[in-house]
């Protein structure tokens, strides 16, 4: 994946007023020695909310923006911007024909998904289903460049929540398939039948892996998807932010996935 050519159309879509980033610059909140990130939301997260309640069947990934292509990734996904980002360039990569959200990823998923670990700072993250964090069923997997505050807690195998952890030896596809059917046996998470999952993030570096259960998508109206789980909080107001810092950051990672930990 050409992340400059990422940058560009970002910059050309962004001066265009198709691009509609939706934060302010991150601030730190320090908790048991980790410096988490939490940004507060702007206008523009409201935009993005009017258009999900009022065109709530339709279906932006079929067909999508023209102003948010990339590049083709591989025969079967495209590569898209993030209309309202978080962090800029905000990359998805999506089925170019419609795949269940909620159905367990394909090895041709994972594949179009390496195409975007150029870089070692490249950070993946898949919520599968609306208990995830999900705002669209169309398969989409995403990619941002961003620090990790959470990545030597994770790492480490400190993680208070049930979930999996791989450290990836070599990044190839086959591997990382292979580690993800074995995360979600383990875990429990495919529906019997093989066609639906039960709510869970994916998150994944070129360093390692790694597969959590959800059991809720928001704590006092405060959502939660994948990129929370690296440490970094979105918010609607600023006194969210100090409700979360007392409220505790790790707790409310802990409440919105399932208590007991599973490691390899």
């Amino acid at each position: 994946m050409n992340w400059k050519l990422a940058e560009q159309v970002a910059k050309k879509a962004l001066a265009d007023g198709s691009l509609m980033p939706i934060t302010t610059e991150a601030e730190t909140i320090s908790e048991q020695g980790v410096d988490y990130l939490g940004h507060v939301v702007t206008e523009n997260a409201g935009k993005k909310l009017q258009g999900l309640m009022s065109k709530p069947t339709e279906n932006p990934f079929l067909p999508y923006e023209k102003s948010m292509y990339v590049c083709e990734a591989g025969e079967h996904h495209v590569c898209l911007l993030n209309k309202f980002p978080v962090i800029s360039p905000h990359l998805l990569i999506c089925s170019k024909a419609f795949v269940p959200q909620e159905s367990p990823l394909s090895w041709e998923d994972w594949h179009a998904w390496l195409g975007g670990f150029t870089h070692p700072d490249v950070f993946g993250f898949y919520n599968s289903g609306p208990l995830a964090g999900a705002s669209q069923p169309h398969r989409h997997l995403q990619l941002v460049r961003s620090d990790i505050p959470l990545e030597k807690v994770i790492a480490g195998g400190k993680l208070p929540f049930k979930h999996c952890l791989y450290l990836v030896e070599a990044m190839t596809t086959d591997e990382l398939y292979e580690a993800y059917l074995q995360g979600m046996r383990r875990l429990s998470l495919i529906e019997a039948g093989g066609e639906v999952c039960k709510p869970h993030n994916i998150l994944l570096t070129e360093r390692w892996l790694l597969i959590l259960p959800r059991s809720a998508n928001n704590i006092e109206g405060l959502f939660a998807n994948g990129m929370n789980y690296s440490g970094r909080f979105l918010v609607k107001r600023p006194e969210q932010l100090v409700w979360l810092q007392q409220y505790g950051l790790m707790r409310f990672l802990l409440e919105c996935s399932e208590s007991s930990a599973i490691n390899n």
